[in-house]
């Protein structure tokens, strides 16, 4: 694994679209504000105790930050639990639809396929990104129209599908605070975005839309560990966008999930020019207080993270994407776990890449392809 692949050339990468810049006055106060000293989570270690010490304190600052323990305070004496409706046999494996109750009013719905093959299968799960109602399908390869079927196969989206002929059980749930799962702009008073509005109410709870991604996330693996026929020590997250946002956050709280793919996602919170890249749903009060996104990554080490971003994705600049990367590549080092953290870079935009991703899973688990 290389830090780029090598097939792509260096000078492929999409050239940022012309935008307006700050002025010096404001980068100045935006460098004040984001000091890097001010983070009291950035690691600056160099040896694996360095690491050892620093995570055991930095995660549960994480957790709280993002908004979980508010969460556990506000659903104590519920156990979430999962309704399952039908099985659907289809070639080489099953797939049922199901809800999961995350709290006593909010329910989350999601796909779970298994394979027809003898167990224990490794688990993996798959939040997706801002596809709208389209996001839950396109996993398990339903699509509405022959365009969305196009799509899904253009940019191989049916990241379920493929996981469950690989041997894994496949779960696709929808990622809450997009539409339908979301509290939704009713009125238009937050720019007619869904996830904006559920953003602001989840603020106002004391909550993060990023926080309520785990505790979902955390409560389908409580599930999908308890069922028959798996194998919980292999439990892999991979997601693209908004999903690979919340499968670093995931994999930074929950130390179950053994190997985490994150696919054109994965950029400084704030670039050096003052620009923020990332959706506003993805807003974490205070987190440059915590740390940059590495640091939120670099919590993941040991455990295998492939980084995954296209060449011409018009999203994320390459610079900051490169920052970024160099960020939790120090934090993997200092682990001594350098070898288990790859970045790559697919030929293309904003998708999955499933000819970089599956090999690094599937190395990782020390499962056959």
């Amino acid at each position: 694994w290389r830090l780029f692949h090598p097939r792509i050339a260096r000078s492929t990468f999409a050239p940022l679209s012309k935008m307006n810049a700050h002025n010096a006055g404001i980068l100045q106060h935006l460098r004040r504000l984001y000091d890097e000293p001010t983070r009291a989570f950035a690691f600056r270690g160099q040896t694996p105790d360095d690491f050892r010490t620093w995570s055991c304190r930095a995660r549960p600052a994480l957790r709280a930050l993002i908004g979980l323990n508010s969460i556990e305070e506000a659903t104590k004496g519920f156990a979430p639990r999962v309704s399952s409706g039908p099985v659907e046999s289809l070639e080489g494996y099953s797939r049922r639809q199901c809800i999961l109750h995350a709290e006593p009013d909010f329910d989350v719905p999601f796909w779970c396929l298994t394979p027809a093959s003898a167990g224990p299968h490794p688990i993996a799960l798959f939040p997706h990104g801002h596809y709208a109602e389209h996001g839950l399908d396109f996993a398990v390869g339903i699509a509405a129209t022959p365009d969305l079927a196009a799509r899904i196969e253009d940019e191989d989206r049916d990241v379920a599908v493929q996981a469950v002929q690989l041997g894994f059980m496949a779960i696709a749930p929808a990622t809450r605070g997009f539409h339908p799962v979301c509290i939704g702009d009713l009125n238009g008073r937050h720019g007619n975005s869904h996830c904006r509005s559920h953003l602001i109410h989840s603020l106002l709870a004391g909550r993060t839309p990023i926080g309520e991604r785990v505790w979902d996330l955390q409560c389908l693996i409580d599930w999908a560990v308890a069922q028959p026929g798996v194998d919980a020590t292999k439990v892999v997250m991979m997601g693209n966008s908004g999903g690979g946002v919340a499968t670093l956050y995931a994999a930074a709280c929950d130390e179950r999930i053994t190997v985490a793919v994150a696919s054109c996602s994965f950029c400084t919170f704030v670039g050096e020019d003052g620009l923020v890249h990332h959706c506003d749903c993805n807003t974490v009060p205070g987190i440059l207080r915590f740390g940059e996104f590495w640091d939120v990554a670099g919590l993941i080490a040991p455990r295998p993270l492939l980084l995954v971003h296209g060449a011409t994705d018009p999203l994320f600049p390459a610079r900051e994407i490169e920052r970024a990367v160099a960020g939790v590549a120090r934090i993997y080092e200092a682990a001594g776990a350098a070898t288990r953290m790859a970045h790559v870079w697919g030929p293309a935009g904003h998708r999955f890449y499933r000819d970089l991703m599956w090999p690094f899973v599937l190395e990782q688990c020390g499962l056959r392809s």
